[in-house]
């Protein structure tokens, strides 16, 4: 055991501890019940580590059946929105405490009925947000004007599926109906930047499959998120080939109608070359520059970067639109200002750097072990372009 795993415990722990007392042992209920309630929330407090002992060693990617993970999920869900639910209700008592000691008030806080109305709420918000996690999501338009876009290209539409997430939790049906409602939009161009699994090919290859039914005019592309490489990237980049994704992995197509271009470009997620020294594969750093040698000028970019902070870089080698993921939109409030902080400041949605539009999607699905939206849905995410001029 490491001390970063120690220490992870023992922080766990003390949460667990805390909504314990805060939650659950001012509850006037039988002894007997508070016990049980609170064995309850210290295994949703340790949800990941029982899941790494059950499901193998990827803890990202458990293999247990889907109605333990979304059990564990649920439980997990709640231990969370109830910490920031116990934390308002202890400010809210001391200042009641406050108030009665400068005699504004004679009454005792109701300890028993505020905890129970917190675990209520916390209830309500985690039903709530993991089906909202778990769904199907909705389709979001946008237009999208890009300078020196040729007429020909005029009206071109791009789906954006980013943060697939193929798991025990998002299995082939899910994938599928995703797969349903982005061809209903008859795109001409479909881009997937990034995390599209979590698992070796031998276990999710089944999972993606439907992938293989995508259809877009002028083709699928995609580039590398961090899970490619937790999960195999080698073996993941033939799969996709084989479902006909091509992944560009700082590199480029060009599209051509009448002599005028289109370029999509695509660089891999830093976490390839964050395993070199590791004993493992090394892979290739995101590099924008080689992505784009060999493209013309004058023909506008779109490029694929499942991260957002490299916009930056990017929009220094001209890129018209930069396309991301990775943030899953920052999951709720709280935990999506702390997102955004270790993503460049970028979490959802249009932001422009330079002369280049960059747009943060919230994600498709997201990865198992965290499935909580609240005000943060899900999105299939649908571009027209237009030239700037219109």
């Amino acid at each position: 055991m490491t001390l970063f795993f120690f220490i992870a415990l023992l922080l766990i722990a003390v949460i667990a501890l805390y909504e314990i007392m805060s939650m659950v042992w001012p509850l006037q209920i039988e002894k007997i019940w508070k016990v049980l309630l609170s064995t309850l929330l210290l295994t949703a407090a340790f949800k990941e580590v029982i899941f790494r002992y059950l499901g193998g060693k990827m803890f990202f990617a458990p293999l247990l059946p889907r109605w333990l993970i979304l059990t564990g999920a649920l439980m997990f869900n709640f231990f969370v929105l109830a910490l920031f639910l116990a934390v308002l209700k202890d400010v809210i008592w001391l200042t009641w405490k406050f108030c009665r000691a400068l005699g504004m008030t004679s009454r005792s806080f109701p300890a028993g009925e505020a905890s129970l109305f917190a675990a209520a709420i916390a209830l309500f918000l985690t039903l709530y947000g993991t089906w909202e996690a778990i769904r199907v999501p909705d389709v979001t338009v946008h237009d999208v004007y890009l300078p020196g876009l040729a007429k020909e290209f005029e009206g071109t539409k791009i789906v954006l599926l980013v943060d697939l997430h193929a798991s025990a939790l998002n299995r082939k049906p899910f994938i599928q109906s995703i797969v349903d409602k982005t061809n209903i939009l008859s795109p001409d161009i479909i881009l997937i930047p990034g995390d599209f699994v979590d698992g070796p090919v031998e276990e999710r290859k089944n999972d993606l499959e439907p992938l293989s039914t995508l259809n877009a005019a002028l083709g699928v592309f995609g580039s590398s998120g961090n899970h490619e490489y937790y999960s195999g990237y080698e073996e993941w980049k033939k799969q996709l080939s084989k479902y006909g994704v091509m992944i560009l992995e700082n590199e480029h197509v060009m599209l051509t109608s009448n002599d005028s271009n289109l370029v999509i470009a695509g660089i891999p997620d830093q976490q390839g070359a964050n395993l070199k020294g590791n004993g493992t594969l090394s892979f290739e750093a995101p590099n924008v520059e080689k992505a784009l040698q060999g493209a013309p000028n004058n023909a506008p970019v779109i490029l694929m970067a499942h991260r957002p902070e490299t916009v930056k870089k990017n929009a220094q080698a001209g890129i018209a639109l930069q396309v991301s993921g990775h943030t899953h939109g920052g999951l709720m409030p709280f935990i999506g200002q702390l997102i955004a902080f270790f993503n460049g400041g970028y979490i959802r949605g249009w932001y422009n750097v330079g002369t280049t539009n960059l747009y943060v999607s919230r994600g498709t699905s997201l990865w198992s072990g965290f499935p909580m939206r609240l005000m943060d849905p899900a999105e299939i995410t649908l571009f027209v372009l237009h030239s700037q001029e219109k």
